[in-house]
Formats: C-alpha cells, sequence, structure tokens
C-alpha cells in the first residue's frame, strides 16, 4: 500500500487536489459576485483530481522505471515564463520557452525550432496584440515589444 502512495500519478493527483482546495479557500473569502465563475471551476478541479486520486489509489498501478517525463522541466519553465513577464514583456519570455517546448517534444531539427518559436510565439503575440488588440505585457513603454 505504501508504494502506491508514493506514486508520482498519486502524488500528482493529491497536489492537485490540495491546490485546488487551497485556491478554493481563497476564492470563497472573496466578493460572491465576483468569484462565481472562479468557486464554480474550482469546484469542477477539486472533484476531477478526487476522481483520479481515488482512481489512481484504486488501480495499483506498479512502480515507474528509470524512463523521466520532461513535464517537470517544462512546468518549470512555464513558472519561470509567467514570473520573467511581469519584468519582460510577453514576447521575450515566450520565445524561449516555446522553443523548449518543441525540443521536448522531440523536434530537433534548428530549422523548424526556429520557424516553430516564431510562428508560434510571436504569431500568438501578433494575434493577441494586433488582431484581437488585446494588450499583453509590454517591456517597452512604447508597446512595441
Amino acid at each position: 500500500m505504501t508504494s502506491t502512495l508514493f506514486h508520482p500519478r498519486v502524488l500528482t493527483a493529491l497536489a492537485l487536489l490540495l491546490v485546488g482546495a487551497g485556491l478554493s479557500v481563497t476564492a470563497w473569502q472573496g466578493p460572491s459576485d465576483a468569484m462565481l465563475v472562479p468557486r464554480f471551476v474550482l469546484a469542477i478541479w477539486c472533484a476531477a483530481a478526487l476522481v483520479v486520486l481515488i482512481g489512481e489509489l484504486i488501480r495499483r498501478a506498479p512502480m515507474p522505471s528509470a524512463p523521466r517525463s520532461p513535464l517537470p522541466l517544462l512546468m518549470a519553465a512555464v513558472l519561470i515564463a509567467a514570473i520573467a513577464t511581469a519584468s519582460l514583456g510577453f514576447l521575450i519570455p515566450v520565445l524561449p520557452l516555446v522553443a523548449l517546448t518543441l525540443w521536448l517534444f522531440r523536434v530537433r531539427q534548428p530549422l523548424w525550432i526556429a520557424l516553430g518559436t516564431l510562428i508560434l510565439g510571436g504569431g500568438l503575440w501578433f494575434l493577441f496584440h494586433h488582431v484581437l488588440l488585446i494588450r499583453l505585457p509590454t517591456l517597452l513603454t512604447s508597446g512595441l515589444i
């Protein structure tokens, strides 16, 4: 039973449940009218995490062997990019994040990484900033980058 509790999928489901519960406490302390959608989404989040946690505890999957997942690296990179967005704007942090994501998805040719980074990262910025007129965080006060 203890090996099942330390399985990465069980720990991930438990972490998602705890984060959802923690965010729910914050959401329920806010104003009632503005927090309706976040409360509803967090309730779905907690319910889904609880179902996954119970399913993983019942399933008793064997512990994984040597292959490591790139997911923790990608999660750390997204967190760093999200924090850097406040001071560097959207475009500068998203370009290396897209390149790393392509690399983790086993795109290895430099041309495809460069094209994917420019099209996905730069394209998202162009779409939001110039087409949809949703102003993203910027590095320069002129709003160019």
